[in-house]
């Protein structure tokens, strides 16, 4: 009896410091939302200002926080394979909106799709998984990411490219190969994968200049996706983005049902159910920039996923702390 009242009592304290977490991330988040939402309000900042600091965050922060994510991540074999889970969970998203989406014009369907595909783990997931499950289970989260970057700097950009051309102006394979391997921050993932197998030894100052330059990359965003955030869509936008939402939130589900029954109910099973609620990776906000797409849809979509994403990944502690 008395056995399973304190394991009542960890299930409620876990499930309470991660609420209390949680609604703190999530707080801050949409403060800084908010707060972009209010200066375009104002015609402080405009969406011309919103393009120039995605170039500005494809060229600095977003190289800087995939450098210090991937240098001293220690590797394994098991870590690994959750790696592997992140990848085909995205590539199974990608798949569905690829013939979901074919009846929109080339435009719409490559915004659509890439949306489909990416997490944001590194802004919005890390301070909720170190919250809950403390440092020494932040390797899993991090190896899901390096996943998700694999899947949205090859995958997720390719696609975009793709589409954002005209059928007489298609983009090569080769040109998009090249396009791929010249982005920053891309270059740094694998930088950062090599040093770190090298055994390279960094000296601790140049890694804390990288370290405050991947930090400022969280608030940066979020102000982008203030600025980006519309409710004055049209209606079949408004329907897209839906579907959008939907291929991702279902297909989580389904990867959550079949962790569920194939891994132990451990913390390697929490984190990996946690990780595939995450909200729409912010990365296809400067994507969209870049390729000429809609960025309003784009920003929206992250918006209402941040959300989503928020409301699930509650119910869940409450399910897991049941």
């Amino acid at each position: 009896m008395t056995s399973l009242i304190t394991t009542l009592d960890l299930n409620l304290f876990l499930t309470l410091s991660f609420l209390q977490n949680i609604n703190i991330v999530f707080f801050q988040t949409l403060c800084i939302v908010g707060l972009g939402y209010f200066l375009k309000f104002k015609g402080i900042l405009n969406l011309n200002d919103g393009k120039s600091l995605s170039r500005v965050l494809m060229h600095t922060t977003f190289p800087a926080l995939m450098l210090v994510s991937t240098a001293k991540i220690q590797f394994s074999f098991d870590l690994l394979l959750i790696t592997l889970i992140c990848i085909l969970d995205i590539s199974l998203m990608l798949l569905i909106a690829w013939f979901w989406f074919k009846n929109y014009d080339r435009k719409m369907r490559g915004v659509l799709t890439m949306g489909a595909g990416g997490f944001n783990v590194g802004l919005f997931g890390f301070p909720m998984i170190e919250g809950l499950f403390g440092k020494e289970n932040l390797p899993n989260a991090v190896f899901f990411d390096i996943g998700n970057s694999i899947m949205v700097f090859m995958v997720v950009y390719a696609i975009g490219l793709y589409f954002s051309g005209t059928k007489s102006t298609q983009i090569k394979p080769v040109q998009v190969l090249k396009k791929i391997i010249a982005m920053p921050p891309m270059l740094a993932m694998v930088i950062g994968i090599l040093l770190n197998l090298s055994g390279f030894s960094w000296p601790q100052s140049v890694f804390s200049f990288f370290e405050t330059l991947a930090s400022a990359n969280k608030a940066l965003v979020l102000l982008l996706m203030g600025i980006y955030l519309s409710f004055n869509l049209k209606k079949a936008h408004k329907i897209a983005i839906a579907k959008v939402l939907t291929i991702r939130y279902v297909v989580a589900g389904f990867v959550m049902l079949i962790l569920y029954f194939t891994l132990p109910h451990d913390i390697t099973y929490q984190v990996l159910s946690i990780c595939v609620l995450f909200p729409l990776g912010l990365t296809i906000l400067p994507f969209s920039d870049e390729l000429d797409y809609d960025s309003e849809i784009a920003g929206t979509t992250v918006n209402f996923s941040l959300v989503i994403s928020f409301i699930a990944m509650w119910l869940f502690m409450l399910f897991i702390g049941i």
